[in-house]
């Protein structure tokens, strides 16, 4: 059921009642954060239009320029409470959209796509497997994701959710003050699947040279360099486009055969995307970086959007597929 044909039929027949379904739903949310946003602003004037009125009464002036003015700090605190109070409710009914449009409509194109997945749109990749696949540098300070698809596709089981990491930097200004930046470490998909084989090394396949970390950075994180040392493939076309780093220049070959060299370059040019692949254990993560969020809906304008509906389906197919396009569903090697 692959095909845009199929799709199309798919969509007019079950998803297009449930996206109107749907898109009833949105517009009711968001009359409804209206009406959240028009009390809320009418309750805020009041309080500080009776903030300054108290405060005239009490000190004989608007505002006392002597004074503490404290029932204007008591109405300061009000409005930021009030403001607290409007986005959190605002946020959560957007959230209870999301989250009904994710379990009709998502979950759905999933079983679609293989009726063998499954779906949760609250889970995620848990911290322990982005550790794990050593793709990043640095452990992240911030972690969170979303739209968690777990099962068997042919004889490989993989999972892979949108993830979006982060790190804390502490700088210091011109007067010596610390100040916190959050950079980003990495949005986007982590994929991982069973190989089939337990490595007895380790091996990192790159699209762009990464940057070895300094001893100081090392003993920082309290990691070993993860790149090894540098492998050489006999593909010189796979060469230009992949670095590879790894422990066992032997055990290397056994994993980048001649066939899967060129269908990694295949998927590498069909998602013209900057992938890190890694081999840890008995599994291939593979890490997808996206610059939006991949299964979100509208919330602004109208659902009901074939383009937009077919885009949910192709951007999960791009990651189930990985099963398929480096064909991990064959079984060269048993697991020791």
């Amino acid at each position: 059921m692959d095909s845009s044909i199929n799709f199309d039929a798919f969509y007019n027949r079950e998803l297009l009642p449930l996206l109107t379904e749907a898109d009833r739903l949105r517009r009711q949310t968001r009359a409804k954060n209206r009406g959240i946003s028009l009390k809320y602003f009418v309750i805020t004037a009041v309080v500080i239009a009776v903030g300054f009125l108290i405060n005239r009464i009490v000190y004989g002036t608007w505002v006392h320029d002597e004074k503490a003015n404290v029932p204007l700090i008591i109405m300061v605190m009000a409005v930021s409470g009030l403001i607290f109070f409007c986005r959190k409710a605002i946020k959560k009914n957007k959230g209870s959209f999301v989250g009904q449009f994710k379990g009709d409509i998502i979950e759905k194109i999933v079983h679609f796509v293989d009726d063998n997945l499954s779906y949760d749109p609250y889970k995620m990749i848990p911290e322990r497997d982005f550790l794990r696949s050593k793709l990043f540098r640095r452990k992240p300070d911030s972690y969170n994701g979303d739209d968690f698809v777990s099962g068997t596709v042919g004889k490989t089981y993989i999972e892979f959710s949108e993830v979006h990491a982060k790190y804390l930097i502490q700088d210091q200004d011109e007067d010596g003050n610390s100040r916190d930046r959050w950079e980003k470490l990495f949005d986007g998909l982590i994929f991982k699947a069973d190989f089939n084989k337990h490595f007895n090394g380790e091996y990192f396949i790159f699209t762009e040279k990464p940057s070895r970390p300094s001893r100081l950075e090392r003993l920082i994180n309290r990691e070993e360099d993860r790149l090894k040392e540098k492998i050489e493939t006999e593909d010189r076309e796979f060469n230009r486009q992949f670095y590879v780093y790894g422990t066992d220049q032997v055990e290397a070959r056994y994993i980048l055969s001649a066939s899967f060299m060129r269908r990694l370059l295949d998927f590498k040019q069909k998602t013209d995307k900057k992938i890190r692949l890694s081999f840890i254990g008995s599994a291939i993560y593979v890490a997808i970086p996206y610059k939006r969020n991949l299964f979100e809906p509208r919330y602004r304008s109208s659902v009901v959007d074939k383009e937009d509906t077919a885009e949910f389906y192709y951007d999960l197919r791009t990651v189930i597929d990985i099963v398929k396009e480096l064909d991990l569903n064959t079984r060269i090697w048993s697991k020791q």
